[in-house]
């Protein structure tokens, strides 16, 4: 695979992003491949039927973020 990232500088000369060619991009990302678990996935399934049987379980995102603040 041949790939050919264009950086791009802030004014101190930072490297702070890069540009790919979505062709490339592609290429890459076809590659990435995630495998999750049964069990990752069941219990995912079975936590979305729990909140959807019972919606006072979910927490909004700001609480959330107090608790993990507070970590």
């Amino acid at each position: 695979m041949d790939i050919n990232p264009q950086f791009t500088f802030d004014n101190s000369g930072n490297p702070i992003g890069v540009f790919l060619p979505i062709e490339e991009w592609k290429q890459i990302t076809s590659k990435l491949e995630i495998d999750i678990p049964d069990w990752q996935k069941e219990k995912v399934l079975q936590e979305k039927q729990e909140t959807d049987n019972d919606p006072s379980l979910l927490k909004d995102w700001y609480s959330l973020k107090n608790e993990f603040t507070k970590l």
